[in-house]
């Protein structure tokens, strides 16, 4: 299916690429990167480099996607052939200035680093466009360098100082430019009037079932001679994040890769998970049409509990109670939802799991869709001296995947209040976004060896969604109380 989907990109000018947890669908994306960039050589040594004089360098290829991390992901695998490929990474002007802070007129000392924006990968510095310029390759590094000596000394910058530094800068960025034929950047970043005189002519989109429309159309309308356009998502993995009801109910948040999704080509075999992790999500979200490679070859979990020594996928039922709090995140201050009794479950099968080493905690990940739920997690880990193991909301985990995986789902209600056909508003007021389906792929799909999930079955059954995946929990024996989940100890770190 990888091959059939990349021979479809190279041949069509419109080709969409569903890729289901584990596919390898970025090794996809690398393999259309290389042969459209063998095309473009092709063409060039055919027919020359274009002669438009407002183009910058050869035919080159735009990989975008919604955030830095769905980049960065192809970048990484891009680096092992840059003498051949000449990738460049472009980051946006306010990722650039969390390491070289622009000088500003009249005022003195490097301005104040924006929080929102991740600051840039730093294994990727090698292509890193902010970097380059600054390399002794580049001309104009020697007069780069002096301004960023003299920003850091909080030196006050003339008007006319300021608009050589943007000249210098201008200059040795397009000296860079002409010089690479895969750019990469985000789908935002493709509008920058930096890369606007690109003669790109084949664009893909990763991760493209995270991005809004709007987004996705940037890099497409972007550059007038664009041949081929990828599209390259799963549309049963996170949506596009689109918090005002009033755009969601105008359809802001169905991407554009969804609304191509038939015509889509699936890559039916996944390499990560162990088959009976897979089986649930092949069911629910793939009409049974993913596929576990025949030679993938998992250890048996070391999870289980007395009556089944090994459980590929484990739920532990506890009834905490819920807390409200208010929590801290990068977006600024927001009300979210902890269950302390699931906080010491998860802590103490993470503990266990870690102890003696029997999984690295490198390999071991605790998911949860609440922030404040995360925060407690890991407040908790550290008390107990657990460290390595990685503790995120659901949402960050999408593209990672590890050997053990534990979920806290922590909503709970008294019984009193259960509904066995619940009404819209109800799941939403109990469940929240405990109950969207998107978000249950991902939690249950990181994976690789072993899965356990930690919540109050009662109050999930109401879900129906949710209740599947319990009857196949007990379908497999691995329904239990959560205190009676217990880690098997086997020699440490085995592979």
């Amino acid at each position: 299916s990888q091959n059939r989907a990349v021979r479809a990109a190279l041949q069509k000018p419109f080709t969409v690429i569903q890729g289901p947890p584990g596919t390898g669908k970025t090794v996809v994306g690398f393999h259309i990167v290389f042969w459209f960039h063998k095309a473009n050589e092709e063409q060039v040594m055919a027919w020359g480099a274009p002669r438009e004089e407002e183009l910058l360098g050869g035919p080159c290829v735009l990989y975008c996607g919604p955030s830095n991390k769905s980049v960065d992901v192809l970048a990484g695998l891009l680096l092992s052939r840059r003498a051949e490929l000449k990738p460049l990474r472009v980051y946006s002007e306010q990722a650039e200035a969390t390491e070289f802070p622009g000088p500003s007129v009249g005022s003195s000392g490097p301005p104040r680093k924006t929080p929102r924006e991740g600051r840039p990968n730093q294994s990727l510095r090698s292509i890193t466009l902010h970097h380059r310029v600054r390399q002794a390759s580049n001309p104009y590094a020697a007069v780069i360098r002096g301004f960023d000596a003299r920003v850091q000394k909080g030196e006050v910058f003339s008007k006319d100082d300021l608009n050589w530094y943007k000249q210098v800068l201008g200059k040795a960025r397009r000296f860079e430019l002409e010089r690479h034929r895969v750019i990469l950047c985000t789908c935002s970043c493709a509008a920058s009037a930096g890369l606007r005189r690109l003669a790109v002519r084949q664009v893909l989109v990763d991760e493209a079932g995270m991005a809004t429309e709007p987004e996705t159309l940037i890099p497409l309308v972007a550059f007038s001679g664009v041949e081929k356009v990828v599209l390259l998502g799963d549309h049963k993995q996170l949506r596009p994040v689109v918090r005002s009801e009033q755009l969601q109910n105008l359809g802001l948040d169905r991407s554009l890769f969804e609304r191509y999704h038939a015509d889509a080509f699936l890559l039916d075999t996944q390499y990560r998970m162990h088959a009976d992790i897979c089986a649930f999500p092949s069911t629910e979200f793939y009409k049974k049409k993913l596929k576990t490679w025949p030679g993938l070859k998992r250890p048996p979990s070391v999870l289980g509990h007395a009556g089944k020594e090994s459980c590929s996928v484990i739920f532990g039922h506890v009834q905490g109670h819920e807390q409200s709090l208010l929590v801290s995140t990068d977006e600024g201050n927001e009300n979210s939802k902890a269950n302390p009794e699931e906080v010491a479950e998860v802590v103490r099968i993470a503990k266990q799991l870690t102890l003696g080493r029997t999984v690295d905690p490198k390999d071991v990940a605790i998911l949860t869709p609440y922030n404040a739920q995360a925060a407690e997690i890991g407040k908790r880990l550290g008390q107990e001296g657990v460290t390595g193991v990685s503790v995120c909301s659901i949402t960050k985990s999408q593209g990672s995947e590890w050997r053990y995986v534990l979920v806290s789902t922590v909503r709970t209600c008294p019984e009193s209040d259960l509904d066995q056909r619940p009404t819209k508003s109800w799941l939403k007021r109990f469940l929240g976004f405990v109950v969207d389906p998107n978000q249950v792929n991902v939690a249950i799909t990181r994976a690789k060896e072993g899965l356990c999930f930690i919540g109050d079955h009662r109050l999930l059954r109401c879900c129906p969604l949710w209740r599947r995946f319990l009857d196949f929990c007990e379908d497999q024996q691995s329904l239990v109380p959560a205190s009676q989940v217990r880690v098997r100890r086997r020699p440490a770190l085995s592979p």
